[in-house]
């Protein structure tokens, strides 16, 4: 799903609307209850810097960003408070993601892996845990 807000048209990689979509390709961001972002090695720049500040800048209330760069995957939620998004759920492979905001939701982000992790995901997954854990970088530029 597409989310228009004013001239600009994002296309998240994971969009939760307050309404239905109803066959539509583009909704208005004001409709977005969270937005999220798959980063990749090719696309680190956009969805931990670009979406969050735009995202905030708009007002969407959470922000998730599911991180498949490394062997050991992570899952990072967001909360908008005063302007800024601050981390309240984090986790690595190996270990459990759950949130309850803005809806309840539980995974081990390995099973996001289309194969079979490392047998010893234990030190991967801690430091996994800190990058996922990274506050969006909204003044960050490069």
């Amino acid at each position: 799903m597409n989310v228009v807000s004013a001239d600009d048209l994002f296309i998240p990689d994971i969009a939760v609307l307050r309404v239905p979509g109803g066959g539509r390709t583009a909704m208005d961001i004001g409709h977005a209850v969270l937005l999220g972002e798959i980063v990749s090695s090719g696309n680190r720049r956009k969805g931990v810097i670009d979406r969050p500040r735009e995202y905030a800048a708009v007002g969407v209330p959470f922000f998730l960003r599911v991180d498949l760069r490394n062997r050991a995957p992570t899952i990072a939620l967001f909360e908008l408070v005063s302007g800024e998004y601050r981390l309240l759920a984090a986790a690595a492979a190996g270990s459990d993601f759950a949130m309850r905001e803005p809806f309840e939701f539980a995974i081990d982000p390995a099973e996001l892996l289309d194969e079979e992790g490392p047998p010893d995901m234990t030190s991967a997954s801690s430091a996994a845990v800190s990058a996922a854990a990274e506050e969006p970088q909204v003044g960050e530029e490069g």
